[in-house]
């Protein structure tokens, strides 16, 4: 998947939000791919290694999603206004991370 469609697919899950614009949308994709990256390679990056794995796409786009979403509460566990209840039960998103497989390279 290219960065466009990785843009536009993040996009569409948000719903035209006017504030979802292509430079946010990149920078928090480059924020999910650092995030994969800490998980696949826990002793740092390999310098060969350009873009996140065809098969954790789907994981950087909901990172993105997800970071998008967060804005302004980031790292919230429980917040209440006006009778509405919010928290992010997983807030270092162990729950998508956990799909991707650590590499060690000798």
């Amino acid at each position: 998947m290219t960065t466009a469609e990785k843009i536009a697919k993040v996009q569409a899950k948000l719903d035209g939000d006017p504030d979802a614009t292509d430079a946010v949308v990149t920078d928090l994709l480059d924020d999910a791919e650092e995030a994969i990256f800490a998980r696949m390679y826990p002793f740092g990056v390999p310098d060969d290694v350009e873009s996140v794995p065809r098969r954790y796409e789907r994981i950087q786009c909901k990172l993105a999603q997800r970071y998008f979403l967060r804005r302004g509460g980031e790292g919230e566990t429980i917040h209440n206004e006006n009778g509405i209840d919010r928290h992010y039960g997983s807030v270092n998103d162990e729950d998508l991370l956990m799909e991707v497989m650590q590499v060690v390279r000798l």
